[in-house]
């Protein structure tokens, strides 16, 4: 695992990374401060595609044990590109997103 001062020193010398790392820092923030000013309804926006989901599951004669088998073998099958774009988006976005939260959380 690389540390810090390796991670500097990538980001130094390619000024590109430097950019995209920045931009996606800022995506994180404005996600993280829309995110927590419209959190009741992401929350009732997921709460009706679940019940949408699972009124379908119903209306087609499977179970939801059924559903969630087929999820997991496309989940492990993916598994792996996640982990590598994640490395990459996660950090900065992440970062962005709780300073947003909390600069949306102060700020009300």
């Amino acid at each position: 695992m690389a540390d810090l001062s390796e991670i500097v020193g990538v980001i130094s010398t390619n000024p590109q990374l430097a950019v995209v790392m920045i931009i996606q820092f800022i995506l994180g923030l404005a996600l993280g401060y829309i995110a927590v000013k419209a959190f009741k309804y992401i929350v009732a926006f997921v709460a009706i595609l679940a019940l949408g989901s699972l009124l379908s599951v119903w209306s087609i004669g499977m179970t939801p044990e059924d559903v969630l088998k087929t999820i997991g073998l496309t989940v492990a099958a993916v598994k792996n590109l996640v982990v590598l774009l994640g490395l990459t988006t996660a950090g900065p976005v992440t970062a962005g997103f709780i300073i947003g939260a909390i600069t949306a959380l102060i700020k009300k």
